[in-house]
C-alpha cells in the first residue's frame, strides 16, 4: 500500500508540471493555466521550506525551525493568494488564513504521528537486537 502511494505523489509530482503545460500548449495561457503556474510555484517553495526543518544541517533549535517554517508557508499562501487576485483588501485575509491555520496543523499532527511511529519502531529494532 506504501509503494502504492507514493507512486501517487510522485506521479502527481511530475505529472502537475506536465498537465500545466499540456493546459498552456493546447488551450493558451489564460486564468486557469495562471492560477496552476502559481500554486505550481507555492508548492515548490514550500518544499524548499521544509528543509529548514532538518535540523540535523541547520542547527536551530526547534521551535525557530517551526517558527520560520509556518511564517514562510503563511507568506507564500499570502503571496500566492495576492497573484492570484484572492485578496482585495484586509478583510480577506482571514478567510485565507483559517484554512491555511488549519491545513498546517493537521499536516504537522500527521507528520509528528509518523515519527513517532518510525521512532518507535526503530527503538524496537534497536531491543531486538
Amino acid at each position: 500500500m506504501k509503494k502504492y502511494i507514493t507512486n501517487a505523489i510522485m506521479g502527481m509530482g511530475f505529472g502537475f508540471p506536465v498537465t500545466l503545460a499540456c493546459m498552456a500548449l493546447i488551450g493558451g495561457y489564460n486564468a486557469v493555466v495562471q492560477e496552476f503556474l502559481v500554486w505550481m510555484v507555492a508548492s515548490a517553495l514550500y518544499g524548499l521550506l521544509a528543509t529548514v526543518m532538518d535540523s540535523h544541517k541547520n542547527n536551530l533549535p526547534m521551535p525557530v525551525s517551526f517558527g520560520i517554517h509556518f511564517f514562510g508557508c503563511v507568506a507564500i499562501t499570502l503571496a500566492a493568494a495576492m497573484i492570484n487576485g484572492y485578496i482585495s483588501g484586509i478583510q480577506d485575509l482571514v478567510p485565507i488564513l483559517i484554512p491555511t491555520v488549519v491545513i498546517y496543523i493537521v499536516i504537522c499532527g500527521i507528520c509528528f504521528l509518523l515519527m513517532k511511529k518510525n521512532e518507535k519502531e526503530v527503538n524496537q529494532a534497536l531491543k531486538d537486537k
